[in-house]
């Protein structure tokens, strides 16, 4: 199985014939994507807008084009090539895809793609340089608690509401709270995963949602941790697993069930508002495990790891949580992370969560919307839209996205024009297409009239 970088071309361009590599080498972005790639890839390409799949030690001529404004078809067309190009020279199904390009280069590549990981995704071209410096120094980073801190930070960061959004059900959880910071970076505080299959999703409601700290050790540690602040003689009654049917039997009287409707509603508020988390998937069980297990003695084992002085596990009766930082009392003295379990983890959490965030089900909904559109376009071809029909169509897009999951869906004017049916009536679409944005809604293309076929935007749908 190779690592294979693909690296998009830039408009600066030495002026004379030379090899891929060396032809774009003007471009500091360029430079800084191929220093990542020689770090993390066995192969090197780059995506030419003109040549399509070329080789960095191909010698080619200097040349002036772009996929930016280029139509939808146009880019299809590209993506074709780059694909009977790619599997000339790689498993697509096997392989493993690092894709330091833009949404426009790599949108009609991803679906045909089952590894890839986007190390640029969701950042603006600004934004790619930073991002590249930081991906480099994680690379070169030695320190496995700072790899760990550097990759996990560097995740989707998630809260208590967006559980759902989840696309796997097996794997294992980073938390974070507020306050705790490390080398100034969010601190790592607990470290979690499931037995048994598809539980994951279950696991965090456990600790988030449901209100029974016998289910959830992480809300049984939080509930004795206010109940020690305050010296409460409850705390006693508390330590009892009410779950177990002897236990039950025989302290079941001691339950206040008024204070610990109390106590679990605060130790509710306090994770929903202090305590964020990030994923990364993991199938099999004992892999979980020993990962879990790794992390958290890597962490404990490190000296410089630890809690800020205002940290609430400080006030824990657990020593093993209060002399650790973490709210894990189990492997805290374990085997640590094999420098080997550690790209292993780097792995999972990015090619895994780019692979199942954007390719699950994906060729299965590419089907779709083409079927949908073909289906659509007969049926609009009939007869003659009014403005009302265009909203009620982009309405349509922007709701059939959510129902699948989508975090946005990119809209094209020339798109839309072509599935109504319409003639001339550009203008109109592109009208009522700014009409529709919402606040953080951005356009991703434009052009000086703004009433273009190729005009783009971005509609967010959380």
């Amino acid at each position: 199985m190779s690592k294979i970088a693909l690296i998009s071309c830039t408009s600066r361009k030495k002026a004379y014939k030379c090899p891929a590599r060396e032809l774009y080498w003007e471009s500091p972005r360029f430079r800084l994507a191929y220093a990542l790639a020689k770090l993390v890839a066995n192969k090197i390409f780059i995506l030419s807008a003109k040549h399509g799949l070329v080789p960095e030690d191909r010698v080619i001529e200097p040349y002036n084009e772009t996929l930016i404004g280029k139509s939808a078809r146009e880019r299809r067309e590209w993506g074709d090539m780059v694909l009977s190009q790619l599997s000339k020279v790689s498993d697509v199904d096997h392989d493993d895809f690092i894709v330091l390009a833009g949404e426009v280069y790599h949108e009609n590549l991803l679906p045909h793609l089952s590894h890839f990981w986007l190390p640029l995704k969701g950042k603006r071209q600004g934004e790619w340089i930073p991002e590249l410096d930081k991906l480099i120094k994680l690379e070169k980073e030695t320190d496995k608690v700072l790899v760990l801190h550097m990759l996990f930070n560097a995740l989707p960061r998630l809260d208590w509401t967006m559980i759902d959004q989840l696309p796997y059900q097996n794997g294992i959880y980073i938390m974070f709270e507020k306050g705790e910071s490390y080398n100034n970076m969010d601190r790592i505080v607990r470290v979690g995963t499931h037995r048994g299959q598809d539980r994951l999703k279950k696991r965090l409601r456990d600790h988030f949602v449901r209100e029974d700290a016998d289910s959830s050790i992480f809300r049984k540690n939080i509930g004795r941790t206010f109940l020690n602040m305050t010296l409460d003689p409850y705390l006693q009654v508390w330590e009892i697993d009410m779950h177990k049917s002897q236990e039950k039997r025989d302290y079941g009287h001691l339950i206040d069930e008024r204070l610990e409707a109390e106590l679990e509603a605060k130790i509710s508020q306090y994770l929903r508002s202090s305590i964020t988390f990030v994923c990364f998937p993991v199938d099999e069980e004992e892999e979980r495990l020993r990962l879990e297990a790794g992390i958290i003695a890597t962490l404990n084992s490190h000296p410089s790891f630890g809690p800020s002085n205002n940290w609430l596990g400080l006030n824990s009766p657990v020593p093993e949580i209060a002399g650790s930082g973490l709210w894990n009392r189990q492997g805290l003295d374990g085997q640590p992370l094999s420098a080997n379990e550690v790209e292993r983890i780097k792995w999972l959490a990015r090619f895994g969560n780019d692979s199942y965030r954007n390719n699950a089900g994906y060729k299965t909904r590419i089907q779709r919307a083409v079927n949908c559109v073909t289906t659509t376009g007969k049926n609009y071809n009939s007869e003659r839209k009014t403005a009302d029909d265009i909203r009620k169509y982009i309405d349509k897009l922007l709701q059939e996205a959510k129902r699948r999951g989508e975090d946005y869906i990119d809209l094209v004017s020339g798109d839309i024009h072509k599935q109504l049916g319409m003639k001339n009536r550009m203008p109109q679409v592109c009208r009522i297409m700014y009409e529709k944005m919402q606040a953080g809604d951005k356009v991703i293309h434009t052009t000086p009239s703004g009433k273009s076929s190729t005009i783009k935007i971005r509609y967010y749908l959380k």
